[in-house]
């Protein structure tokens, strides 16, 4: 049997226990389903220990569960080190020793692995709502530490009461730090290997990969710019371009050898703006048509698209100039027409047949083949998200058999009927449209806002955008997809929750928040640093030191403040409270009460060294006396005491007066 060595309260072990399922709570999306489980066994158990039902475990059931807890894990993330694996680790560990605390070390070893496990959930979110959990679950770590070191008695009020007085100090201070002092990378800037999939684009692409995209309202990026905002129909934002067909998806080429740079001609006037990119885990990026340049850090590859040397593993902002009136690529050699006319030497007969057939009756004219092909998507063609699989010849089976399709459907047939005739042609991916948030003045492009569009090129206008959806659904480009999608009938875009009006202004002012917090919180820089050395007017030391000393200063003035109100007695009634501060006052002029002496023979004392006031001090003496003695009073004599007293104190003499 263990000896205990501090008895736990109680109380101790129920904020124990709810701060330790708190700090959890943000985890169970990506936790396991089993550590869960294991923490609300351990907790259960706790509490049945505590009050006597239960006795601790045995040395074989803790080694029972450690054994399967560490299986669980094995078999959970293999072998994986990443930091999910670690904290997952944290978990189980603090779940595992919640049924053996004996002593007060015990619970103090689960309540600062708490700590860590709340800190850890900026790995997986570091949004405002998170960060607002935290602050409130930090709260009720803290008063977990402090309920171990309660004794009895102490109510939860007191408990959180002191628990805010701890942090509050150390809130000026950490808005001081994060201000001035050099930081560390933080925690959501660390690299997740999650096994569960990225939602955004690919580098290659097949039928059903954009329409899956369009089933997630997932934010891709937000943008804002630095004059007008281009129309909807402008708001083409680019990120891959694919050049490869294989026969079943068509990828971008790896080798770019036999590609140029391709020149920009900019015959009109460009748009700044600067973009929010959420996380990928992918290298490339968006930009607006055609961006002029490739901002350091990044690369451009031949057909314009940006890249960064490295994955995207957290949010990353940009700033970019675009022209949306341009020639891009006048002129292609020999070598670059090849590239961008090859197909396999075989599959979907029906679908070149077809475009030879058009491409004849046009006389070889490019405007004409082109017009021919949106006419046919205009007839029959279905523009929806769920067009059934296409088995065998993918394009022979969307333009003869099913007719229906999204925007990669009607891309991919484009670009092969236009390769098939020997026209350049290409697929560009990225995203098309946006939604405006007028709260904070950004365009808000989610993963539904996904698109695949054809550039063709012709001869002394280079590449030309041609979007076959603006045929077969104009309003998806006109407005937006979301506007769209919550007009069709398709199940599946019903599937998109489309709430009511007063619920997307609430999501678009939720949003804006988010967007605030993201860019002057999470996103501090060097840059916004810099306005503080503005402010002080460069940080020279003495500056630097006076900056430090003001905060410091108040909060030394507050903490002082606090405690002299604290050791001064909080009295309720009236009368004793004018009494009091007779005492306090009186004894710092005069000679003061002393611990034995009664308040009546006190003020006897002061009548001698106060002469003029002799009067008043006797006859408050005896209404003292009466009060407290003979067994009631009334509220006359209780208003007459306060009266003297208040009398008395107006009169007390300056101590240069004695």
């Amino acid at each position: 049997m263990h000896q205990v060595e501090t008895q736990i309260t109680r109380a101790a072990v129920i904020w124990q226990l709810l701060a330790c399922v708190l700090v959890v709570l943000p985890h169970l999306e990506w936790l396991p389903f089993w550590v869960p489980l294991l923490l609300l066994l351990t907790l259960g158990a706790r509490l049945m220990i505590h009050q006597g039902r239960w006795s601790f475990p045995s040395r074989l059931i803790k080694l029972a569960l450690v054994v399967a807890s560490s299986l669980g894990l094995i078999l959970s993330f293999g072998h994986q080190s990443g930091p999910e694996t670690m904290v997952a680790l944290l978990i189980v560990g603090m779940a595992l020793k919640l049924v053996e605390i004996y002593r007060r070390r015990d619970a103090l070893v689960v309540i600062y692995v708490a700590f860590f496990v709340l800190g850890t959930t900026f790995l997986f979110s570091s949004s405002a709502w998170i960060a607002l959990y935290a602050a409130a679950v930090l709260t009720v770590v803290i008063s977990a530490l402090l309920a171990i070191h309660q004794r009895k008695g102490v109510s939860v009020k007191q408990t959180l009461k002191r628990s805010l007085w701890l942090l509050g100090p150390a809130v000026p201070l950490m808005v001081l730090l994060f201000l001035i002092f050099p930081r560390l990378e933080p925690l959501w800037s660390v690299t997740l290997d999650s096994p569960q999939a990225t939602t955004g684009l690919s580098d290659n692409l097949s039928p059903g990969d954009v329409s899956n995209l369009a089933r997630s309202d997932e934010l891709a990026f937000r943008v804002t710019f630095d004059g007008e905002v281009p129309a909807p129909r402008q708001r083409y934002w680019r990120a891959l371009v694919m050049d490869r067909f294989d026969g079943r998806q068509w990828y971008r080429s790896q080798e770019t050898g036999a590609l140029r740079s391709e020149k920009l001609e900019q015959t009109g006037d460009t748009t700044g703006y600067e973009v929010v990119l959420e996380a990928t885990r992918r290298p490339w990026l968006v930009a607006l048509d055609q961006p002029l340049s490739a901002p350091t850090g990044m690369q451009m590859r031949p057909a314009r698209t940006l890249e960064l040397k490295q994955d995207l593993n957290q949010r990353y902002s940009y700033q970019l100039s675009a022209a949306l009136t341009y020639v891009l690529q006048p002129m292609l050699t020999q070598a670059e027409q090849q590239h961008y006319v090859q197909l396999p030497d075989s599959g979907n007969p029906e679908a070149r047949a077809l475009a030879q057939r058009w491409f004849d009756e046009a006389q070889g004219n490019q405007q004409a083949f082109i017009q021919r092909m949106m006419q046919h998507y205009n007839q029959s063609f279905v523009y929806t998200l769920s067009p059934g699989r296409l088995l065998g010849d993918s394009i022979d089976r969307f333009l003869f058999d099913t007719q229906r399709g999204y925007c990669e459907h009607y891309a991919a047939a484009t670009s092969f009927m236009l390769r098939s005739v020997g026209i350049p042609a290409r697929i560009v991916t990225g995203y098309q449209g946006g939604e405006w948030n007028p709260y904070q003045g950004y365009l808000q492009v989610r993963q539904y806002d996904a698109h695949a569009w054809v550039e063709v090129w012709q001869e002394g206008q280079g590449w030309v955008r041609l979007d076959p959806t603006a045929a077969v659904a104009p309003e998806r480009i006109e407005s937006s997809a979301e506007s769209f999608l919550r007009r069709s009938s398709d199940s599946l875009a019903a599937s998109l929750v489309f709430r009511s009006d007063w619920m997307r202004s609430l999501q678009l002012r939720y949003d804006a928040f988010n967007f605030v917090w993201q860019r002057w919180v999470l996103n501090y820089d060097r840059e916004q640093e810099n306005l503080l050395a503005d402010w002080l007017g460069g940080l020279d030391y003495w500056r630097l030191a006076l900056f430090l000393m003001l905060p410091g200063s108040a909060i030394f003035a507050f903490l002082a403040w606090s405690q002299l109100r604290r050791r001064t007695p909080r009295i309720s009634d009236p009368v004793d409270a004018a009494l009091f501060k007779l005492q306090a006052r009186a004894g710092a002029r005069f000679n003061a009460r002393e611990p034995q002496q009664s308040l009546a023979h006190w003020l006897e004392t002061l009548a001698g060294d106060w002469p003029e006031q002799e009067g008043r001090l006797l006859r408050l003496a005896e209404l003292d006396n009466r009060r407290r003695y003979a067994g009631s009073h009334s509220d006359r004599e209780a208003q007459a005491i306060i009266k003297l007293a208040g009398e008395l104190m107006s009169q007390l003499p300056n101590r240069t007066q004695r």
